[in-house]
């Protein structure tokens, strides 16, 4: 016999009391009311009996997304095994915008709500995880939510037999958290078909229409190589789809050319900065977006109901003509370059260049959006007004998306292979070094490369629109000795195709503005004469005269002239009012680049006073030398009633100009 220690009789002692004691708490045996099905009540740990459906969210699950016919109906698909391909090549990182396609792969199956699903996976492969439901949105920030806050599920999958329920349904999904480079064989237990069309696949129009009659399944899928959208079965009888076929390789060749071609992509690039993604974008339906009527990410999620079923699937009014604004505008939001060179005011704006192109190419920009003609206007009479602007302000005329989007349109319409400079943007921004810092740091990478891009630099453009450059920015692209561009761009109509064909001559003082002067004489002298404007006329007979007939003014005399672009000046020129009253001795120059922060200059013919010029009292025309200087703006100062030869208070002036 074996001999026990007495702290093994202890333990016995305890369980076995232990154990009585369960026994006597449950002393009636009831059967659960559980049909098993079949198995071994030993070999259940989790609920996996495929008799067993959970019908506690049908009610919710009946209104979005759908209830499934029952399996006496529609007998489930069991032991399916199908092949996938996860050798996918992910280049979201190098492509640096907002969001990139992800390794998110459709099975073509769903499981009906409730009813459990069986996925077999082959011993070692540990990379895989499954998704349950394509309605991927949090609801739980919206009062009174039209469907339950969270309806689809995600978990790994382990190698063997996996078991999940979800009680809203979906379509089923796979991801591989790294490629994989041979096919993988998965096999789905208790599963429906979607009536899915895959352009891919070489199936034809006749053969979806067929798959889609003889469907239960509320929701189905539209794929391409480049786009895929999930979309109600019930909209798709109510309104049918003409050609499925036509439709779909329509929305291949919108995503591959208004997207991954204008972004200088390629599916066999030579440098792999260039490289397009070779994951489809996603768009998905739900019953109501987390975020407004559609929102970006991945997927894209719009509103299901006609208008945005329209904007996928009718292609004679809307796909065929590039007429889709939201999903093109969402898929825009996706395809920014927000840390490069889009910056914080163009949030809404650098998403519908990608619209704006497509409908312009087919013909029907004007009807692409119902903003367009009331907005560009406002935002041409904000580009062509006169005085300092701001681009990024709270101006009315610019203040809205569609009056932003103007000078881009202005680009890429305009401007001889303006689309180009575009790609160029894209193409450079995936080789920047780093990401910009700041908004004015994407101005100037904005700026820089358009002016690289074209050899030219386009500081007046920018300047019209008053879109800020630092100075920085300015000076290096001058340094680069590129010529001007002068053409009048931002008189350019996009909606009428006009404008913008004039060029003018940067180095006229006409083209110059006076932005700010202590006074001028408006009646005594008769106009034009005395008033300021006098100075750059080009004609000494006329003159600037300070105030005297209504009030009198005392030194200091100034004003500040804006030349409109920065130029390497060699000098300036004066002229005296030809009466040779009133006449400047000294006159102070100071200069700038951005007409706030000012600098000295070097006289070569006065060494000694290097910002004054002493002038004679004579009416030729007298020029000063410098030694060249870069400089937009230049302020002019009669300091004092000594630096006028009469010793008065009141000072003269005919003309002022710079020598190039």
């Amino acid at each position: 016999m074996k001999k026990y220690s007495l702290l093994q009789h202890i333990v016995f002692t305890v369980f076995t009391l232990v154990a009585f004691t369960q026994c006597i708490k449950n002393k009636y045996s009831f059967e659960d009311g559980y049909d098993r099905g079949g198995e071994v009540d030993s070999n259940i740990t989790v609920d996996t009996t495929l008799k067993f459906i959970d019908v506690s969210k049908f009610a919710a699950a009946s209104v979005f997304p759908g209830l499934v016919c029952n399996a006496t109906e529609k007998p489930r698909l069991m032991n399916h095994t199908q092949s996938f391909n996860f050798n996918y090549s992910f280049v979201g990182e190098g492509l640096r915008i907002s969001v990139a396609p992800q390794p998110l792969f459709s099975t073509g199956l769903y499981v009906a709500p409730g009813e459990l699903l069986i996925v077999d996976v082959p011993i070692g492969l540990n990379s895989l995880s499954i998704q349950v439901g394509a309605w991927t949105d949090n609801l739980s920030n919206i009062p009174d939510a039209p469907r339950d806050a969270l309806i689809y599920s995600r978990s790994q999958l382990a190698p063997g037999r996996n078991y999940f329920r979800n009680l809203y349904g979906g379509p089923i999904y796979l991801t591989a958290l790294r490629p994989i480079t041979t096919p993988v064989n998965l096999t789905f237990s208790n599963v429906l078909k979607m009536a899915d069309f895959d352009l891919e696949s070489g199936m034809t129009d006749a053969d979806w229409k067929a798959q889609l009659n003889a469907s239960c399944v509320p929701w189905l899928e539209l794929k391409s190589k480049h786009i895929i959208f999930t979309i109600s079965k019930e909209y798709c009888l109510l309104k049918p789809i003409s050609d499925v076929e036509r439709l779909m390789r329509r929305w291949d060749e919108i995503i591959k050319r208004n997207y991954y071609d204008w972004e200088g992509l390629s599916e066999n690039a030579s440098d792999p900065r260039d490289q397009s993604p070779l994951l489809p974008w996603r768009v998905v339906l739900d019953i109501k977006p987390s975020v407004g009527y559609l929102h970006s990410g991945y997927p894209v999620v719009g509103t299901n109901d006609f208008e945005i079923f329209d904007e996928i699937t009718n292609y004679e009014q809307r796909v065929s003509r590039g007429i889709s604004w939201g999903i093109l505008h969402e898929i825009g939001h996706n395809n920014q370059q927000g840390r490069y060179w889009s910056w914080g005011s163009l949030g809404e704006v650098t998403c519908n260049i990608f619209a704006c192109r497509e409908t312009k190419r087919q013909g029907y920009f004007n009807q692409a959006h119902p903003a367009l003609p009331t907005d560009i206007p406002k935002a041409l009479s904000f580009a062509n007004a006169a005085g300092t602007k701001d681009f990024d302000g709270t101006d009315a005329n610019i203040n809205t998306p569609f009056a932003r989007l103007t000078p881009f349109l202005q680009i890429m319409f305009k401007y001889p292979n303006g689309d180009s400079l575009i790609t160029k943007m894209y193409q450079a921004a995936r080789r920047a070094l780093r990401p910009s810092n700041n908004d004015q740091d994407k101005r100037d990478f904005f700026y820089e490369t358009i002016c690289d891009a074209t050899q030219l630099d386009w500081i007046l453009f920018f300047d019209k629109w008053g879109i800020k450059i630092s100075n920085i920015s300015a000076n290096k692209i001058g340094n680069k000795g590129y010529a001007y561009y002068t053409k009048e761009l931002w008189k350019y109509n996009p909606l009428t195709d006009t404008g913008g064909d004039t060029e003018i001559n940067l180095y006229s003082r006409s083209n110059w503005s006076i932005t700010n002067f202590s006074s001028q004489e408006a009646t005594g002298e008769g106009p034009p004469s005395g008033l300021i404007a006098a100075i750059l006329d080009n004609n000494p007979s006329t003159f600037w005269h300070s105030v005297w007939s209504s009030a009198s003014a005392t030194p200091p005399h100034s004003f500040t002239i804006d030349m409109k672009v920065p130029f390497n000046i060699n000098g300036f020129f004066f002229t005296q009012r030809q009466s040779l009253t009133r006449n400047i001795r000294n006159i102070k120059i100071e200069v700038s680049m951005d007409g706030t922060i000012w600098e000295m200059i070097p006289n070569s013919t006065n060494p000694s006073s290097p910002t004054t010029f002493t002038l004679q009292s004579i009416t030729a025309q007298q020029d000063f030398t410098i030694p060249t200087k870069r400089f937009r703006y230049f302020r002019a100062t009669i300091p004092t009633a000594a630096d006028v030869f009469d010793g008065t208070n009141n000072a003269a002036l005919a003309e002022i100009g710079v020598i190039y």
